[in-house]
């Protein structure tokens, strides 16, 4: 059952006919970007479309051109958490992912996790139970593309990844954890963008140092709101993150995010993400930005 929105994208990819989606291009004429390397940087022109990840949680398949690097970051987040009675405040500021362009179909990211102050307080009695403040945990990412990097109505990318506990008290687990996403999108008629996402990751348990295995599935839709701009999409995307650790209850949210295009390379978004479940995070709220060079 959990892995459904796998067989849903192959089952989609085989009955939908070829459609002109925002990057449904004609794949025998996707041009050979093959000789460009780190230090052979992809020209200008032969660039693909900025396509950064955010809005929303679902990661894309496209990697960052060869030679060139990405930036997106929030701006501003906040997260209202609710469970087990305590509520939780979050506060973060500047959390960037850098993407370096490695070759045409691989590109190297580091997420740094910005600066966070975190506070729980008792439902009951209003006192301060836990709180911590400074910056977060950091995650090393390669994306490898394996189909329609530069074209096709289907694209697909394996990104392997690893945390590396570098946050600061009472924010983070100071454990070493990863695991590994595949990220799929696929052009639907009428300019519709589908995402889908299965991502297997290991956790430490809540309440022992093993660790457990965990799943996550994402599915999105996303659309140009051409009425108002042709640079102004909207996504929509349902959330779930459910481990086999009985101490680690399940998430499931529904995200919704706007992204607007104000340069060819320069992206600004804003979104909200609203929990399903009660150990789900009630609410949290960010803006952000995206740029490349």
């Amino acid at each position: 059952m959990r892995s459904s929105p796998l067989r849903f994208a192959f089952l989609l990819l085989l009955i939908l006919p070829a459609s002109r989606g925002a990057r449904a291009d004609d794949t025998a004429s996707t041009p050979d970007k093959s000789m460009y390397s780190l230090f052979n940087p992809t020209p200008d022109d032969a660039m693909r479309a900025f396509d950064p990840e955010r809005p929303c949680k679902i990661l894309n398949p496209f990697t960052v051109d060869a030679g060139h690097f990405q930036i997106e970051s929030d701006i501003f987040d906040y997260t209202h958490i609710n469970f087990a009675g305590a509520g939780t405040q979050i506060f973060e500021t500047a959390d960037p992912v850098v993407k370096l362009g490695l070759t045409n179909s691989i590109d190297f990211e580091l997420v740094f996790n910005g600066y966070l102050n975190s506070a729980t307080h008792s439902n009951q009695t209003g006192m301060l139970i836990a709180s911590g403040h400074g910056f977060g945990d950091t995650i090393i990412k390669t994306k490898i593309n394996l189909v329609g990097d530069d074209g096709g109505t289907f694209a697909m990318a394996l990104v392997p990844f690893v945390k590396v506990p570098s946050a600061a008290p009472g924010l983070g687990n100071g454990v070493v954890e990863g695991g590994v996403a595949l990220p799929m999108q696929i052009n639907l008629p009428k300019d519709f963008i589908l995402g889908v996402q299965i991502e297997y990751d290991a956790l430490k348990n809540a309440n022992d140092s093993q660790h457990y295995a965990n799943l996550v599935n994402i599915v999105s839709l996303s659309h140009a709101v051409s009425f108002i701009s042709k640079d102004l999409t909207v996504s929509i995307e349902f959330f779930s993150d459910v481990g086999t650790d009985p101490f680690t209850p399940a998430v499931y949210t529904f995200d919704v995010g706007l992204a607007y295009l104000i340069a060819p390379n320069v992206q600004l978004d804003a979104g909200g993400n609203f929990g399903l479940t009660k150990a789900s995070p009630d609410l949290n709220l960010y803006t952000g930005i995206s740029a490349r060079f």
